[in-house]
């Protein structure tokens, strides 16, 4: 049963290590993966910036827009919310593990110490790159399970037809052009959370699109509303 989305309990960037007894990719396979980023709390304020750090987030926008271009960054982009609410993610392809923590530790802002990162194991479950006209805004919401979901086993057939029309209003609205990306990660019990970053006329529409989630209104998951600014994304594979 696919949960499109899910958020809580995220795990630090060294600290990740491949999962035990799971098979060697095949060559050139490539997986999905989503990195939470964060600014060191000197650059809360755009005015703390130095004109180093400016050069710092030059090069990781140049690195991004390159990894953009050759598909390997899916998407891109941060929250529009002050200080610590602030967060970024990026979701992009890599081999393996190794390869995703090696892509994001070579991130400027990361390697320069000027944003802090965490890894997921991710699966993309909608994507709708095709530019819209208008000037809707963008929004996302992050969305975790009641914890007696946290066991798949636990399911009852009531919750799979929840479930079910959670996943076909997204798949909808993907075809629409109204969600941009949906998609979870691929993490157990408590720590599976995922994303849905869509567009909306205003926050009071983009809370009733959320609030109206087959999932959310069965109280199957709880979610959160961001608002949200695409930064960069991948031409519609």
């Amino acid at each position: 049963m696919l949960i499109t989305c899910i958020c809580a309990v995220s795990f630090s960037l060294d600290a990740q290590t491949p999962e035990a007894g799971k098979p060697t990719p095949k060559p050139g396979e490539q997986k999905e993966f989503i990195a939470l980023q964060r600014l060191v709390p000197r650059l809360y304020q755009g005015s703390d910036w130095t004109d180093e750090d400016k050069a710092v987030s030059d090069r990781h926008f140049a690195q991004f827009q390159e990894a953009a271009k050759s598909g390997q960054l899916i998407l891109s982009g941060r929250t529009e919310e002050p200080n610590e609410k602030l967060f970024g993610i990026a979701i992009f392809r890599a081999s393996d593990e190794a390869a995703a923590r090696a892509f994001v530790k070579a991130d400027p802002l990361v390697s320069g110490g000027l944003m802090n990162a965490e890894l997921h194991p991710f699966s993309l479950a909608l994507e709708n790159a095709t530019p819209q006209p208008g000037s809707q805004k963008q929004f996302m919401y992050v969305l975790k399970p009641a914890p007696r979901l946290y066991d798949d086993k636990k399911l009852t057939k009531e919750d799979k037809a929840v479930l079910d029309r959670h996943f076909s209003r997204l798949q909808e609205a993907a075809k629409s052009g109204q969600v941009i990306v949906a998609g979870r990660t691929k993490e157990p019990g408590k720590q599976t959370f995922g994303v849905v970053i869509f567009r909306a006329s205003d926050d009071a529409a983009a809370q009733k699109f959320m609030e109206g989630d087959p999932a959310v209104i069965a109280k199957l998951m709880t979610a959160e509303l961001h608002p949200f600014a695409v930064h960069m994304q991948r031409k519609a594979p």
